[in-house]
């Protein structure tokens, strides 16, 4: 028999009154599931990034006494995983932590890695950040570099994230790899190195750990994991649909595998889940419902890309029955 796992009732702000439908709406879009992926990103930002006495992080880069570097961490997860928005919120709720937009006062900074991106864009969308002018299309990349790591220096920018991290790393004409792995490892070194955390599909891990210099380097992998039937988060995204249902004066589903339905029609994602049930909400709020249905997530799922004529997670009847159904259909 498995352990029970005890899933309390978080406090959740009140949303705007009923004749706020704006409002409303703009609530459930902010609402976040606490789970445990949180727990162990905090317990990884407490590798590379120093702790006070007082047991907080600060803004200061962990350094290696022997050889000054710093480390790096890799958040994996499918896309839709909800990796940007967990990170986001994890280190916004670190009190030392600012982030810097544009050359405003802070001391961590975000870059989201464009698909066509390159070592020299990455430099240069860094200096940006900063407050530095964009480079020009003549600057090369070896030139770039140096500008930000003094930039990153003189303004103590302790932690960079870089968002999906695996578009520099691709293969193909006028991609360079190597020269990507040497610049995501020289963050890490020297004078002005910073703390990094990396964080994409899994193809990242497997083209970092193809550069072992780079790889032991950003050793420190958060992989995250699917929702498990019986599980914890399972459990909690079931108490976040009753909550949300409940605070919108919505009587919640009435299938006890409404959850599990959720998230077997995003293929075990937590992030996907979330926001499918976020969505199914949302429809019965704006629609004037009374109840969250199976209706709405059907109609959610086929307005989502759902293929009409085949059967769904959200049909009537079993959910166990129809499950094995679906599982045999593929």
């Amino acid at each position: 028999m498995m352990p029970m796992i005890e899933i309390t009732t978080p406090t959740v702000a009140d949303p705007p009154a009923a004749h706020d439908l704006k409002g409303r709406r703009d609530w459930l879009t902010a609402r976040y599931l606490r789970n445990a992926r949180d727990d162990d990103f905090q317990e990884f930002l407490r590798e590379i990034l120093k702790i006070g006495a007082d047991g907080s992080l600060l803004p200061l880069a962990v350094r290696d006494p022997l050889n000054g570097e710093t480390l790096g961490m890799q958040v994996i997860g499918e896309s839709g995983d909800g990796k940007s928005v967990m990170i986001e919120r994890n280190l916004s709720a670190v009190p030392s932590l600012e982030l810097m937009t544009n050359g405003a006062s802070g001391n961590y900074i975000h870059i989201t890695v464009a698909p066509e991106a390159t070592i020299k864009s990455l430099a240069s969308d860094i200096l940006v950040k900063t407050g530095y002018t964009r480079l020009s299309e003549r600057t090369k990349a070896h030139e770039a570099w140096p500008i930000a790591r003094h930039r990153l220096k003189m303004l103590g920018v302790a932690l960079l994230w870089i968002d999906e991290g695996h578009h520099l790393l691709r293969g193909g004409t006028g991609r360079d790899s190597a020269g990507a792995l040497q610049a995501l490892k020289n963050l890490l070194q020297g004078d002005g190195a910073v703390a990094v955390i990396l964080s994409g599909v899994p193809l990242l891990e497997e083209r970092i750990a193809s550069d072992p210099e780079t790889f032991r380097r950003y050793r420190l992998r958060q992989r995250l994991q699917r929702v498990l039937v019986g599980g914890a988060d399972m459990q909690r995204l079931k108490r976040f649909i009753e909550v949300c249902c409940n605070k919108l004066d919505l009587l919640p589903p009435d299938d006890p595998f409404f959850a599990e339905r959720v998230v077997f029609s995003q293929k075990a994602g937590l992030g996907r889940s979330i926001a499918f049930a976020k969505a199914t909400i949302r429809r019965a709020l704006v629609n004037g419902r009374s109840a969250v249905t199976l209706d709405d997530a059907w109609r959610t799922w086929r307005l989502q890309g759902g293929m009409d004529g085949e059967p769904t997670p959200f049909d009537p009847g079993v959910w166990p029955d129809l499950r094995k159904l679906l599982e045999h259909r593929g």
